[in-house]
């Protein structure tokens, strides 16, 4: 009986964010090869990297070869000049950051970034539904939980975006951002989101 409420949970989680009608791709490292639209295989790069270090620019990045269909989302880091196969992704995972550099996918996707202010603050207040939705996770304590795109503003840096219901109030999100050795959580309103 317990598997059953926690499976019918997430069930109901899945289909609570999963109702947004945005597709994303996900392109191979190997095989991106471009940031222009107009060519097979581009990705987006979205900013440069973590403190405005411009001599390399980040990406979203996923795992992609987990044979028990795990998955998880972080940032993907190349020198400005070199191969897209040349990225390394930056996964935040329970306090720490793993560090790929084979078996990954960067992502091709529009959108913009919004940060929350009296101008925008319609995006953040509707919680996920103008947000991209990236992924789901399929292991640990958090199954079925989706996985969205944001962006820490003091630095920078790339991460994912998880919401937690909070009672009446709906929902809060905070941004986990591998920086360091670390995941570091930017809570609320310290990040932008991807929105479409």
């Amino acid at each position: 009986m317990k598997y059953m409420n926690f499976s019918v949970a997430v069930t109901l989680i899945a289909m609570t964010f999963s109702s947004q009608s945005w597709a994303v791709t996900w392109v191979n490292k190997n095989v991106a090869q471009s940031n222009d639209p107009s060519k097979a295989g581009y990705v987006t790069m979205l900013v440069d990297h973590e403190f405005s270090d411009k001599s390399r620019n980040a990406y979203l990045c996923r795992e992609n070869d987990r044979s028990d269909g795990l998955t998880n989302v972080g940032k993907a880091i190349v020198e400005k000049g070199k191969p897209l196969s040349q990225s390394a992704c930056y996964i935040p995972w329970k306090g720490k950051e793993y560090k790929r550099t084979e078996n990954f996918d960067l992502l091709q996707v529009g959108g913009k970034w919004v940060a929350p202010s009296s101008t925008t603050s319609h995006y953040f207040n509707s919680g996920y539904s103008y947000d991209i939705h990236l992924d789901s996770y399929s292991f640990g304590d958090i199954i079925g939980q989706p996985i969205y795109a944001c962006m820490d503003l003091r630095t920078g840096t790339l991460g994912k975006l998880m919401y937690v219901l909070i009672s009446q109030q709906g929902y809060v999100g905070t941004c986990y951002v591998p920086m360091g050795g670390r995941e570091h959580a930017v809570p609320y309103p310290g990040y932008a989101k991807r929105v479409n």
